[in-house]
This record gives C-alpha cells, structure tokens and sequence, in this order.
C-alpha cells in the first residue's frame, strides 16, 4: 500500500463564460421592458398525481415552458397583457385558458387535465398505460436525445433493482452475474463507456479495473425515475461515449405517506428458499409544504449461484499443406460458484422551497454484500495437469452519494450551486484459495485433433485420488476505495427577442476531485507438493504434527505427497451444467480452514509479490470544465441549443515495477523493486449543437451534433509493470494514454398518433479517434520499446519476452446504427382487450474498427557464428466489429391491465459479440453466443392499499454461451443460472 502524496494544485476558476452572463445580464436589465411571469402546477384530474413534461405555452408566440417532477412549469419575462395559454399532455384533452401578465407579477395556476376523449368514447388510462404516457411525454419534452423510465412505470411492477428498469429500453443491453442484471451497455458499447449519475451527481466506479457502475446495487425501489440520455449537451460531463443513466430519487409529496413490501423467492438451479426483500418509505411536508421529508429503506438476499464452464483451445495447421487452421480442445475449467448477494441500504432527502428557488440534501448509501464460494475441475491436457480449485470468501462492496444543493430562478437571473461527496468502497478482508494436482499421467491421452469435443476431455482423465495431492493454500485480503468530492456553479439569464424568439444563455463551471486506491496483499504457500520423496516436507509436518489422526506422515511416505483422499466429502450433483459435464472430486472445506490456520501459526506463510504489488496502486484525477450554451425557441416549432464545454485533466498515479523471483519452487522476494508514478494531463475544447423540429402537433425532428470522450480503465496506465521469472512475458501498463475522442451524430424522428401510439425512428453515428485496446508485442533484439511503458532496459537483454500492452489506436473506429421504437396502448380495443400495452424496440449496429498487429522479422545478420540476427516490426492489421458489440439489440415488453390486475410479459434479445480479436484471423475470434430471454410479472390489486405480485425471471432458463472460431461446437464459456421466482406483498397508505 502506498502513502498518498499532496493533491496537485487547482486550476483557477474559468471566468470567461461567467462575466459574458454578467455583462449581458446587465444589459437586460437595463433595456428590459415591463414583464410578469406565469407558473402554474399541472396534475391528473383523478389521482391528482403531477403531470411531468406536459407543455405549457402563450399561443402565438415563442414563450413556453414545460412541467418538471413537480409538474410545475413556469414562463419568464412575458411582456404585459393578455394572451391564451395552452396546456397540452399527450393522452390527456389539450386546455386553453384567458391570462392576464401584469408589470412584476406572477400568474399562478392550477390545472387539472383530464384523459383525452376520441371518436366520442374516453379512454380509460390503466396504471401501465399511465407509466407509458408519462415516459413518452418527458422523453417529448427533453431537450436531447433520451428515453425514459417514469415513476409510474417503475411503481407499478417494480424490478429488483436500477439495471433491470433500463434494461427493456431502446439499445440497452443488460450484462448478468449469476442471472441478475448488474451493468448495462447502451447502443452496443461497454457499460465503462457510461456515466451513472444520482439526481446529478456522478456515481464513482464499483468495477476493479474500469470505470463501470454496478446499477445492481440501487433498488428501483428508491427511484421517481430514469433518464437515458443518448446525446450529451454542454452542461454534463463529457465522458459519457455510450450515454449517461440518470437515476432520479423521490421527492417528498404533500401529506403522510408510508409504504412497504415484503417477499421470497425461489432459485431453481439450487432449489432454494429463502430469498427476500424488504423495502419501506415514508415521507411528508412541514410548514405549509416548505419543507419536504422522504427516506427510504432497502434490504434484501438473493441466492446468485452459478454453474460455469470454461475452454481453452489450440491451433493446428492442416496436414495436406492447404493452409487451413483448425481448432483443437486442450483444456476445460467446470466451476461450480455458490453466491449469496444481499443488498441492504437507505437513502434520505429534503427540499426546502424559497421565493423563486429550493435548498435541497440528498443522501443515498447502499451495501452489497457477497458469500461466495468455488470448487473449480480444470483439466489442462497441454500441461498433463489436472487441477482442483476451492475458494471460500466474502466481500462487500458500498456506494454513497450525498449532495447539497441551491437553486433560484430570478426574472432575468437563475443559478444553480451544487456540492457532492460521493464514495465506493470494496471490502474483502478474507479470501481463501486452495488447489489440489495432478501431473504426471493425468489423462488416458493427451493427443486431442479437431474432431475432440470438450466434453470428450473429462472423459481421459485418470482421476487418480492417490495422485492428486495437495499443492497451495494462500489467503488474500483486498480493499478497494474511490472518493469524488465535486463542485458546480450552473449560471443562466433567460432573455426574449420579441415574441417569436426565447431564450436562456447558460454558462458554469465544474470542478471534481477523483482519488482512487487498490491494495491486495496475498500470502500462504505454493510447493506443498514437492520435496516429499523422503517423509512429509517441512510444511507437511506442521499439519502431521497438528492432526495426528490425519496421518500425514504414512500418507507421504506410502505416495510421496497428501493426496485428495483425506479430504474429500459426499457433496454431489448430477444436473451440474446441465448434465453434460462432471463437477469432480469435492472436498471438506472446514479441513482446508485447519490446513490455512496451521500453516498461518506456523509462521511459514509467505508473502508474494505477484498478487500483491501486481495488483496495488494509488492514484488522484483532477477535473474542471467549463461550458457555454444557449436554448433558443424560435417560435413554437424550432428550438435551437448550440454551445461548447472545455475540459481539462490531471491525473497522477503510482505503481510497482519488479521482476519475479523462484527459489526451490516458492516464490522469493522481487528484483529490480521500484516505485513509478505516471502524470497525465490533457484538456479538450468540444463544440456542440443541437436542434429539435416540431414539424406538427404529432411529429417532432432532432438533430445531434457532439463531441465526447472515454477515459482509460485504471489498469491500462496505473503504472505496474511486471516480468515472469523466465523473463518470457511482461505486463506493462502505459502512462501516456490518451482519452479517446469521438464525434457523434444523432438523429430522431418521432410520430404519435392516437391510434399508433409513439413510433420513433433513431439514427446514430460516432467516429472514435484513440480508441484505447489491448495487443501483444514481441520484443528482440533491434525492436524499438514503445513509449510509457516503464520497462527497465536489463530485462530485454540477451531476452525475448512478450508483452501485453494498451496502446491508444492509430486507426479510427466508425460505429453506427438505428433504433426502432413503439410504444402504444390499444385502448380502441373491444373490451377487456382496451387494457393491452405494447413496448417493442430494435436496435441495428454496424461498427468497424481497425486493429493494429505487431510481428517481428528478421532484419540483418550481426554475428555470423553462432548467428545472431537483428529484428524489425512489420506493421499489419485487422478489421473487425467493435469488442463486445451486438449487431442486434430487441427489447419487447407487453403489458394487460384489467380491473385491479397487472401483467407484464417481457422478452430480451441480442445477437452475438465479439469477445477477443485473434491476431491470426476471425475463424479464431472468441464470441459471446446470442442470448434471449423471457420473465413475467403479475400483480393484483386487493384494496385501494394492498396489492400482491410476482416476478417469474428466466422463464426459458436461458444459459450465457461463448464461443471461438465460427463453430458453436467450440464453447468457451458456458452459465447456467436457472429460473427464479419471487412473491411479495405491498402495503400504501
């Protein structure tokens, strides 16, 4: 672990943007004519719940504004006098209603809407439908390219936490673990490519080496909705290449509300019982509803256990000199992992509503906690080895956001002042590993061809307990923290040109401060299995000395190692992987615990670099932008945002160099130990625009036009570098990667009418400059050293290692695709049919990039005897898809609501992703399978406060499926996980 060192100097504070707003500011007061304003709250007129992204607006004229979560709009500087005023809400009958603006005045208004009436018949908005109107109408009012999650959505048939509620939208694929939906790719690109905010505020990163977010750990529970946006504008952070996910937390409403649920749950795979959740929520307003109060509380377990497979593959060229590749089976890993996750966690809000403005304090925490373990059958036939893995741990990882804000909106001034805290914490303080071998004459054969099937493999091995011996036993701990602290100032002055043109210039300015630390530390003792030939070796003798009755000493001398024999147990499962593969010797693990404990009290335990330096790292980013823009409404049908933001970065990390030691079989202490901090800074200027279109009342058109980034993972230039202790590899990271840059075209048509419902038509376009990716490099003698990449000159002498390298790429990547998307009710049904709704999208992606490859040639002779050659680097390269990119993405959703009854049917699909380029050629590219999946969920309304539900997830029991080459007879990576299903109860009053 490192000391942290003094956080670098601050930037100074960008003034420029904020004295162009004073000085116009300025000169509007100075010219402004006599204005009043309107504000007005826009509710349903049966349950009276607020009415978000309706649009109110002076007819004739530019001036208009739409609803927020509150339902409440307000329109600024209207010059005096008397006008119509329109309230539209797709679904709802469209109000027009007299106003009169007075000189320094506030018009206020309350309107309730009411569902719309069509062909003399009123529709009847059930509670799904509802949830629909609301995300259609905010996704209609954003100001960019986005879809939505409404609050109504999300009440009625709630999902088991955040990334399952964007799951079903428009190019949103969900990534599992153990069957739960954990992180999200939007539009086919990587979650690291996405930023997750809470009510604004940037969540840290929860991955171990990049920059994802688990979304699994915020139950949808605690949300009044989800954003989706897919073009950034000048004012958000502009490292956001696939999207930003917007979670928005409840506000309290008027009145005493409480609710709560309960339920458990069922997991097939290990018939088990005993899951649940439990979630509460109380809120109210004080004092004449200035003040508002909600807080919320979560907790819940879930068995995730998976069973998993693995495989490794050879190439081999064909006999008959064609050049023809085959792909050869040589080792399988069959995993069977036991996980119990539970989340458990809280969050607390308050507003306080000034003249004109609102304080406002959030606090949101959530804790995961995981009970894992592993016993792992990995037949490695390359090597001769067969090998047994245990693990046993449990970890926990938290994540806190917590903001205080300040907001007021003046007649011609409004600002926006923000301060957050956020923080990540992963906690492992125990993890235990044993491994138990094989190694001489572990197979029957190891002469495996093209036509072996994995399967095929378990089926020669000898499984020989008597040879199978006892051979490491280490423990690791780990503790990983990042803390953001961050400061805005959004500043904006609405101004009018007339009454055909509206505006509000915005600037502000961004300041976050990002420190970030891994610390893994590994010790106990590999080589158990050697030096036994003449009685138990000295770390044997502890355990014959601590256990007589295992007798240890007759064990070693009668097989010249500790066989597996002493340990196994009656633990097994016929329905392992389906069947189709044998989960293996298994084993005590409470005599493993004795094994770890004695060797510990032994004082033999060692530490060892590999696992520890390898992996150890201490870091600080800093961040400050600043951006200027204007929404122009040019009369009702144009709306103008054209702007820029300027980022600027420094980061500073530390990092091990050292190179691996043996002694005897057991790992020594490292060589060439040294300490490298890596700095980077870049700054980036990125023009903006964007334009929205409302041709008609029912169609609407938006243009896009951005510019954003993606920063490296951590463990692509934290500054670790490594050699193996045959000098045939390294692992070098590289301190001078650049962000990659893209520039983004977007482009939406949407349609609504009645009888359709929302069809919307998405185009998208990116070119990514410096796209950072992995490749390999052979160092000889004559090859130059890339740059960044701290390796030491005296570990390429008289060597000719491999590295694995991150390097920025010198060819640019294109990405782009379209979205299909309908959302409808068929209310003009007959009947109890009026209650179907319809969510159905498909997304189309066409990415290509090229990959840079790296060979070596013989150059010239140097010495002729014996002859040493000097080397050259070839330039070559591939072109392929874009690394973990579906081609297809469809999300269908139908939903029926009749009387008290909900139900939800949804059905989740994409096609297969590229997982790892070979070098060599597609035909040995790894490739995720396609996946699709059904889950259903159902809901009765007992009484107006009691309501029963069931989620049915997995209905097909859909297994994840990798593969390499074009063949899908050659898995590479295989999950079962099974159907769960969860029954609860919700209380409301």
């Amino acid at each position: 672990m490192f000391n942290r060192y003094p956080s670098a100097s601050p930037a100074r504070f960008p003034l420029l943007p904020v004295l162009a707003v004073l000085w116009l500011l300025l000169q509007s007061c100075l010219m402004a004519a006599p204005t009043g304003k309107i504000t007005g709250l826009i509710r349903d007129s049966q349950n009276q719940n607020p009415l978000v992204g309706a649009n109110a607006y002076i007819e004739g004229t530019a001036y208009g504004a739409a609803t927020d979560l509150d339902g409440v709009f307000i329109i600024l500087n209207v010059p005096v006098g008397d006008y119509q005023l329109s309230i539209e809400y797709l679904g709802y009958e469209k109000q027009v209603l007299p106003v009169t603006v007075n000189e320094g005045q506030t018009t206020r208004l309350e309107v309730p809407l009411t569902f719309k009436t069509i062909e003399g018949e009123v529709v009847n908005v059930t509670a799904q439908a509802e949830g629909q109107i609301s995300a259609i109408n905010q996704q209609l009012a954003s100001n960019t390219i986005a879809n939505v999650v409404s609050e109504a959505r999300i009440e009625e048939l709630p999902d088991v936490n955040a990334a399952e509620s964007v799951g079903r939208l428009p190019g949103v694929a969900i990534n599992r673990t153990g069957g739960e939906a954990t992180t999200i790719s939007i539009r086919g690109l990587a979650p690291k490519y996405n930023t997750v905010t809470v009510n604004g505020v940037r969540v840290p990163a929860t991955g171990a080496d990049d920059r994802s977010v688990d979304l699994s750990l915020i139950s949808s529970n605690m949300l009044n909705g989800i954003e989706v946006k897919k073009a950034i504008t000048p004012d958000m952070d502009a490292d956001a290449l696939g999207g930003v996910v917007d979670l928005k937390l409840k506000e309290a409403p008027s009145g005493l509300k409480v609710e709560g649920t309960a339920q458990g749950g069922y997991n097939q795979l290990q018939d088990y019982y005993k899951n649940y959740n439990f979630n509460a929520r109380i809120s109210n307003r004080f004092y004449d509803d200035k003040l508002g109060v909600i807080a919320s509380f979560n907790t819940d377990e879930y068995n995730r256990s998976a069973d998993k497979f693995s495989g490794e593959y050879r190439t081999k060229n064909a006999s008959d000199g064609s050049g023809d590749i085959f792909i050869v089976a040589t080792n399988v890993g069959l995993r069977e992992e036991s996980l119990l996750r539970g989340r458990s966690g809280a969050s607390f809000l308050m507003d306080y509503r000034l003249p004109q403005g609102k304080v406002t304090g959030n606090a949101f925490y959530n804790r995961l906690g995981s009970d894992f373990s592993l016993r792992a059958n990995r037949l490695n036939t390359s090597e001769n080895r067969h090998y047994y893995d245990i693990e046993d741990t449990e970890n926990t990882t938290s994540i806190f956001t917590g903001a205080l804000g300040l907001e007021q909106q003046f007649d011609h001034f409004g600002y926006n002042a923000v301060l957050s805290r956020s923080a990540t914490r992963f906690k492992e303080p125990e993890r235990y590993t044993w491994q138990f071998r094989q190694e001489a004459g572990a197979y029957t054969s190891t002469d495996t061809d093209e036509n072996t099937h994995p399967r095929e493999i378990p089926l020669l091995a000898t499984n020989d307990t008597s040879r199978t011996a006892l051979a490491e036993a280490f423990l690791w701990d780990s503790r990983r923290e990042e803390d953001q602290t961050a400061f805005k100032l959004d500043l904006n002055m609405p101004f009018n040109l007339g009454s055909s043109v509206k505006g509000v210039l915005r600037t502000g300015s961004k300041f976050r401060w990002l420190d970030r630390s891994n610390d893994v530390n590994q010790r106990g003792r590999d080589g158990l299995l050697y030096g036994n030939t003449s009685g138990p070796n000295e770390l044997l003798s502890h355990l014959d000395g601590a256990y007589p009755d295992w007798n240890v000493e007759e064990l070693v001398d009668t097989y010249g190692l500790l066989p597996i024999t002493i340990f196994l147990d009656n633990y097994r499962r016929n329905d392992f992987l389906g069947g189709e593969y044998p989960l293996g010797f298994t084993t005590n693990k409470d005599m493993l615990f004795m094994v770890t404990k004695t060797l510990q009290d032994s004082g033999d335990f060692l530490d060892y670099s590999i696992g520890s330096l390898s992996q150890d790292y201490v870091g600080e980013e800093r961040f400050w932008a600043s951006y200027l823009m204007a929404e122009l409404d040019l009369g009702k049908k144009w709306t103008l945002i054209p702007g820029f933001r300027y980022e600027s970065d420094r980061s500073d990390y530390t990092g091990h160099s050292f190179r691996e030691v043996s002694l005897n079989n057991t790992q020594g202490p490292p060589a060439d130990l040294d300490t490298i901090t890596n700095v980077r800074k870049n700054d980036f200027f990125l023009p903006m625009v964007h334009l929205r279109y409302r041709a008609t009342d029912q169609v609407q058109i938006r243009l896009a036009y951005t510019e954003s980034l993606t920063r490296p993972d951590y463990n692509q230039y934290a500054p670790i570098t490594q050699i193996n202790v045959f000098q045939t590899y390294i692992r070098a990271a590289n301190g001078l990667l650049k962000p990659a840059h893209s520039t983004n075209l977007d482009a939406s048509v949407s349609l609504y009418q009645n009888h359709v419902g929302l069809f919307t038509v998405s185009g998208f376009h990116k070119k990514i400059d410096d796209l950072i990716f992995q490749t390999n490099y052979q160092f000889r003698l004559g090859v130059p050293v890339p740059e960044g990449l701290n390796i030491p000159e005296s570990w390429l002498r008289n060597t000719a290692p491999s590295a694995d390298l991150y390097i920025n790429n010198p060819y640019e990547t294109t990405y782009k695709g379209v979205e299909l998307d309908w959302q409808t009710h068929f209310w003009y049904l007959p009947s109890f049919l009026s209650g179907l709704i319809l969510n159905v999208n498909y997304t189309l992606i066409d990415a290509e990039t090229t990959t840079p490859i790296y060979l070596t040639k013989q150059d010239s002779l140097i010495f002729p005897r014996p002859p040493v050659y000097s080397y050259k680097v070839v330039d070559s390269s591939r072109v392929s898809s874009m690394p973990n990119q579906p081609r297809h993405i469809a999300n269908m959703t139908v939903g029926y609501d009749f009387k008290g009854f909900s139900a939800r049917l949804s059905w989740l699909y994409n096609t297969d992703k590229l997982q790892f380029i070979d070098r060599r050629g597609s035909e040995l590219d790894n490739f995720s399978g396609a996946y699709s999946r059904w889950d259903l969920s159902l809901q009765q309304k007992v009484t107006k406060h009691l309501q029963f539900y069931a989620n049915f997830s997995n209905l097909n029991k859909r297994e994840d499926r990798n593969f390499r080459g074009d063949a899908l007879e050659d898995p590479t990576y295989l999950e079962y996980y099974g159907f769960t299903m969860d029954f609860g109860a919700r209380l409301r009053f």
